[in-house]
């Protein structure tokens, strides 16, 4: 029999922290001190004053057509003066002439200019400004969003990202950006670690500057910043939660024959289960403890184990779901010697324990994943 369960690994980082640090604070720096509330009332403002001028823009307009209705009759008669000028001189020419300017589609037309017609303005209509298009960013809300995984928010680690306005450059008709950003991770005074992004100048957008929405540009950039750097940290530092699953084999208990076994996978089953995606520091500790202990019981077990007697209680059959379990936990833990040690075990019992063959490459699968530790 089997239960399976699916729970949360983590990756080991790249650069473990001191086991005294248990906490993390996070400090980010911009340049932005625009707020909602400032756009909203300067928005506001603007609408005020485009609603005070309409009055005068709706006379204007009625005055430039006015003037352009004037002048229709006028452009009409030049350009049919023009296209009675053209077309005598058209007809000046050969046959052959008029037939290959035809042909080109260079024959005179008559092209009249047409009637104005008057489009009366639209009144103003207040409109939210798009934040999306404004470089409005909350310093806090951003610090918030950093999250270094395995650690709780406290004092023990500064977390400082200082972010630089973005610079742009115009190369062949292409935009070239910039926006040095430095990253400072502290325990104290001492700096553990610093890195800059973004401070070389690299392509944006294959349209020159003055033709793009630089603000828009460089909110998507700082946002892009904010998340190369999570993931920087979280590589480097954190403890990133990778999903596993996890099958726990154990014998048919019907006559309470097997109790130390179903009580070792329920205890696996239940720390397994203590591994989510959020867990504490201290709460995954605990479960790796509980692990450890049920290996023991699994070890005890497997000395229990009376090979050469298939009537046995404790037959070859429970020492295969022992070995698998004990495998299995030893690389979900990643102790490389442990699962060393039991393949070494389950390689002296390997003829005592006659395999069959889903039996030997589900082994074989596991001892490669051994050697990966």
């Amino acid at each position: 029999m089997s239960e399976s369960i699916s729970y949360f690994n983590v990756k080991t980082p790249n650069n473990p922290l001191e086991e005294s640090i248990k906490s993390y604070k996070v400090i980010v720096e911009t340049p932005y001190t625009l707020t909602v509330e400032e756009l909203n009332k300067q928005s506001l403002a603007e609408f005020e004053v485009e609603k005070a001028n309409f009055a005068q823009v709706l006379k204007d307009s009625k005055a430039e057509f006015e003037e352009r209705l004037a002048g229709h009759d006028e452009d009409v008669a030049k350009a049919e003066a023009r296209y009675d000028k053209e077309m005598k001189n058209f007809k000046a020419l050969t046959l052959f002439e008029r037939l290959s300017l035809t042909e080109q589609g260079k024959k005179p037309q008559l092209k009249v200019p047409s009637k104005p017609t008057y489009v009366e303005p639209r009144e103003p209509v207040y409109m939210q400004p798009n934040l999306d298009d404004h470089l409005i960013f909350d310093n806090q809300v951003l610090a918030d969003n950093v999250e270094l995984m395995g650690y709780e928010k406290g004092s023990d680690l500064l977390i400082v990202i200082n972010i630089s306005k973005m610079v742009f450059q115009d190369n062949g008709g292409q935009t070239f950006y910039a926006q040095p950003t430095n990253l400072k991770v502290m325990k104290g005074a001492t700096v553990i670690d610093e890195k800059n992004f973004d401070e070389e100048f690299q392509f944006l957008t294959s349209s020159n500057s003055n033709t793009i929405n630089l603000e828009r540009y460089e909110k998507n950039n700082v946002n892009k910043i904010m998340n190369h750097i999570s993931n920087y940290i979280n590589e480097e530092f954190g403890f990133i939660p990778v999903q596993s699953s996890i099958t726990i084999e154990f014998p048919k208990n019907k006559k309470r024959k097997y109790d130390i076994l179903e009580n070792a996978k329920i205890k696996a089953i239940s720390a397994y289960r203590k591994l989510k995606k959020d867990v504490s520091g201290e709460t995954r500790q605990r479960a790796i403890d509980e692990l450890i202990a049920v290996r023991e019981i699994w070890k005890s077990e497997l000395a229990k184990i009376d090979y050469a007697n298939k009537k046995a209680l404790m037959n070859k059959e429970v020492a295969v779901m022992i070995f698998y379990n004990l495998l299995q936990v030893d690389i979900s833990l990643k102790d490389k010697v442990q699962a060393e040690e039991t393949l070494a075990l389950l390689q002296e019992r390997r003829i005592d324990l006659d395999l069959n063959n889903g039996e030997k490459s589900a082994f074989t699968r596991l001892e490669e994943q051994v050697y990966k530790l």
